[in-house]
């Protein structure tokens, strides 16, 4: 029944909000929306930044959020914060040339013929199922589907089983699949020292010392995805980890723990030389600064891969959550080292081989169809400029 009133409340949204087809599009308006309005970051923030270095002044950039007042630095820069589902949004949204997002906001709108709808997804690779895959196969939830599907004209992948995957599991033509990576990765292919440097010194990383991140994914409380999680340790020895990197890459180790954003109460997270960064709004920013990380089945590990530096899996439920999770890539096939324990994640530290491992990744990357580019910011940022002001 929930389901069926969320389908009808889409299709009268659409019919509340056809009046605002009155009011003409602005050619040079950006509409864009990260993570549901959570933050300013991911591949919406790296199409920003590029549009204010390259096309200084020629649009009007607004973001969506749940909470303008927190943004409201973004304004210095020339970007405009509107509160998320609000009458603002939806005038904003009516009216933009261009909307943006990594996650949706727009199966409910009525889009107009002139409007260009870029989905950038917030996942690399093709690990976590989606769509159809992941929730119940419901001729309901395939109407929902297709109502954001038909308005969707480009949606970025960064490889192709992603592409193949999800033309079954989103319901969204091949064609409209644009294999060139994600913006928000073209950083870790192409390198930035200075931000690199830049964000090392925020998280008080002094030089010469190496940081690791341990991102582990979100772990469902029951079967509502949505629902919040709360926050353990995972079973991870933190101290264990440290000593295993320095006996074997040498120096003073910090160990960053990033919690998934749905996650709730941290108190139960290890202390001493942890580092909690799970309030750090841009993971890509992380990745970055990061020397080693470890994951268990986040597609963080994906865009890790990218930087060439190592990368361990590590999960105490590692044979749980594969019997309970459909992946659509086989654990067997990632290239990384898979633990189960706290003495197995030591082991794979001190016995890395850096060569085995680049000739995994890059074998793991051909398997995949990667197809990242380092140029996915620029040629999305083309795309909108060409649909704003060329005849």
């Amino acid at each position: 029944m929930d389901a069926i009133l969320r389908l009808i409340g889409k299709y009268c949204m659409r019919i509340i909000l056809c009046p605002f087809k009155l009011i003409p599009i602005k050619h040079n308006r950006i509409l864009l929306l990260n993570n549901q309005a959570l933050n300013y970051s991911d591949s919406p923030k790296y199409i920003i930044e590029y549009l204010l270095a390259h096309y200084p002044g020629k649009f009007e950039i607004v973001l969506a959020v749940d909470a303008p007042v927190k943004f409201t630095d973004l304004g210095k820069k020339g970007i405009k914060t509107i509160r998320f589902d609000s009458l603002q949004y939806f005038y904003y949204m009516m009216t933009t040339k261009v909307f943006v997002t990594n996650s949706g906001g727009h199966s409910y709108i009525p889009k107009r013929k002139q409007q260009l709808f870029i989905n950038t997804h917030h996942g690399g690779g093709a690990y976590k199922t989606n769509g159809r895959d992941m929730f119940e196969d419901t001729w309901i939830f395939r109407k929902d589907l297709m109502l954001a599907s038909k308005q969707t004209d480009y949606f970025l992948s960064t490889c192709h089983r992603f592409t193949k995957v999800n033309v079954q599991s989103i319901l969204l033509p091949k064609e409209k699949f644009w294999e060139i990576g994600m913006p928000r990765n073209d950083m870790l292919l192409n390198g930035n020292a200075s931000l690199r440097n830049h964000v090392r010194e925020k998280l008080g990383i002094r030089e010469g010392d190496k940081l690791v991140l341990y991102a582990p994914t979100y772990r469902k409380p029951d079967d509502n995805y949505f629902k919040e999680s709360i926050a353990v340790s995972y079973g991870i020895d933190c101290e264990k980890v440290r000593e295993a990197l320095h006996d074997r890459f040498g120096g003073n180790w910090k160990f960053g723990f990033r919690l998934h954003p749905c996650v709730v109460n941290r108190d139960q997270l290890p202390k001493g030389n942890v580092i909690d960064l799970s309030d750090y709004e841009d993971m890509q920013e992380l990745l970055l600064a990061a020397d080693v990380m470890i994951n268990d089945f986040s597609s963080s590990m994906w865009d890790f891969m990218l930087t060439g530096k190592p990368c361990f899996t590590f999960a105490l439920d590692m044979d749980h959550y594969v019997e309970t999770t459909k992946l659509y890539t086989p654990l067997n096939e990632w290239p990384f080292s898979k633990a189960r324990s706290n003495e197995e994640l030591a082991e794979n530290i001190l016995n890395f081989e850096e060569k085995s491992y680049m000739d995994a990744c890059k074998k793991h990357y051909e398997l995949l169809g990667g197809c990242e580019t380092g140029r996915a910011t620029e040629l999305v940022c083309r795309k909108i400029y060409d649909r704003c002001f060329q005849p």
